[in-house]
């Protein structure tokens, strides 16, 4: 028996393009070959609440028969209901024109909004084989006949995490063992909105030994001979790549299926615009995005200067734009109220809004969407201007802490000068008054970092943190800013997601 595993890039609600996909794909197959296109791969996922309107599975429904008229062998994906009206996410067997079985989602996931719960997985005799087919979530509940199964196949949309590597085909290969079954895994690539899908779908022997794995962020299709799978090695980019591949293509998609061309970001010389405009310029082209410059009586030479490199080094075409102007005019209007009063955040943040008043004039003038350069560890303990530099379109890098947007700078300068090195060796500052430093405000990264991740990845206890080893003072002055500052992350440019953990998709704390 053949297997055409077809890892594959959906638009969601878009039926009748990702039936026209399909549909290629089952005209040039052999006869022979079973092609498994995944879960929700008519439909796109998720759906959210566009699986509460009707027309959807009308429309699925007839688009299936369509498909089934190639008289080809597939595993299809849809949203499916039933005579009584109830709603599924269903995996569609069909044979030669007939459908032969229809597996449910039964463990629904937080995607599978007003779905009600399925049958779980199926099995079925095909082309003299004992097989079984669902959903990846289903696996564990299963109560599949170990002896019989001969090959086990799994449709999942199954999320990038940056700090996953190879938990799943571990995972997997565990069961294909106990099992004493082949399992082939089937998992989307591309994204949609913050949710970055990696691909990597994979086949393991009875044995445990991974077969066949697909790359990660590239649509692909393999067609595998089952009697004949042989070991292979496979080959994991490092965690740099791996991070700089899902952020473009975040990027790319969510420009692309927004129907926006172009981006405009504001450069400030720092490591944070240094990475995010190389990461826009890789998803996007050079051609398509502009830095703005815009340099305030408090911004050192070097910033400029480095800006302006990492515009020159990457080919962009860039603005320079001073703030002193607006700043001093906002300055003179606010006279009433500032007036008799110390300086503080609030003169301070009258540049960072400024700044991005002029980066949105230009994008609504050009066309062009906004980058936002905040990072994790930012918004994690509110350093940043709401209406400033939290806002944006998209933010490429709002799942990286600082130190690990370090990484990925001297990754991306692997084997030459992208971004300035200047940019990835001098300290870091907002440049909001004179000499400012971020260390003024806040712990050094290396230290801040360490805490946060240990709070919110490996979700540790003040008590537990002071445990560990923390100073007690800096667990006390972390958590309070983390916990003082919920409010304002609520209200962040969405980040692209990275991992489990990420503030504008998965963490959440009460806002109040």
């Amino acid at each position: 028996m053949k297997i055409n595993i077809c890892q594959f890039n959906y638009k969601t609600a878009e039926c009748k393009i990702n039936t026209q996909k399909l549909h290629d794909v089952l005209e040039k197959s052999n006869d022979e070959v079973l092609n498994v296109f995944g879960e929700l791969s008519l439909s796109g996922s998720p759906l959210y609440n566009k699986s509460l309107y009707s027309d959807l599975y009308t429309e699925s429904n007839q688009l299936c028969e369509q498909l089934c008229k190639t008289n080809k062998s597939f595993i299809l994906g849809m949203p499916n209901k039933d005579e009584n009206g109830n709603c599924y996410n269903s995996l569609i067997f069909v044979n030669k024109g007939k459908v032969l079985a229809t597996a449910s989602k039964k463990h629904l996931s937080r995607f599978d909004l007003n779905f009600s719960t399925g049958n779980g997985i199926e099995s079925l005799t095909f082309e003299g084989k004992k097989l079984a087919f669902g959903f990846l979530e289903d696996l564990k509940s299963s109560s599949l006949n170990c002896g019989d199964t001969e090959v086990l196949i799994l449709c999942g949309n199954t999320l990038f995490d940056k700090d996953d590597e190879g938990k799943l085909i571990s995972t997997l290969s565990s069961y294909a063992k106990n099992l004493k079954t082949q399992i082939v895994y089937v998992n989307r690539v591309g994204a949609e909105g913050c949710y970055v899908f990696n691909g990597s779908s994979f086949v393991v022997n009875e044995k445990g030994e991974v077969c066949k794995q697909l790359d990660m962020f590239e649509e692909q299709e393999s067609i595998l001979d089952m009697e004949i799978l042989k070991p292979e090695t496979i080959k994991t980019p490092c965690y740099e790549e791996r991070i700089y591949k899902a952020s473009v293509l975040g990027l790319k998609e969510y420009f692309e299926k927004n129907h926006i061309k172009k981006a405009v970001i504001g450069l400030s010389g720092g490591i944070d615009s240094a990475v995010v405009v190389v990461l826009g310029v890789a998803a996007l082209g050079k051609e398509n995005v502009t830095g703005i410059l815009m340099p305030s009586e408090y911004s050192t030479e070097h910033s400029v200067s480095d800006a302006e490199k990492s515009a020159k080094n990457l080919g962009i075409n860039y603005l320079t734009i001073p703030i002193k102007g607006m700043f001093h005019a906002s300055l003179e209007a606010m006279k009433p109220v500032f007036e008799g009063t110390e300086p503080n955040t609030a003169e301070e943040n009258l540049q960072a809004r400024a700044r991005l008043m002029i980066v949105m004039a230009v994008g609504n003038k050009t066309g062009a969407a906004m980058l936002n350069t905040s990072n994790k560890s930012e918004s994690a303990v509110g350093y940043g201007t709401l209406y400033g530099d939290d806002s944006g379109a998209i933010s490429a890098i709002g799942d990286l802490f600082k130190t690990d947007v370090y990484r990925l700078a001297k990754w991306i300068n692997r084997n030459e000068e992208i971004i300035p090195f200047n940019s990835i060796e001098k300290a870091p500052s907002a440049e909001l008054h004179y000499d400012q430093k971020d260390s003024d405000t806040l712990p050094e990264y290396d230290i801040l970092d360490k805490i946060l991740k240990d709070y919110i990845e490996n979700h540790k206890s003040k008590s537990e943190l002071i445990a560990i080893g923390y100073e007690q003072n800096m667990v006390e002055r972390v958590l309070h800013l983390f916990k003082i500052n919920e409010w304002k992350r609520h209200q962040e440019a969405p980040a692209i997601r990275l991992s489990k953990t990420c503030f504008t998709t998965d963490f959440f704390n009460p806002i109040s």
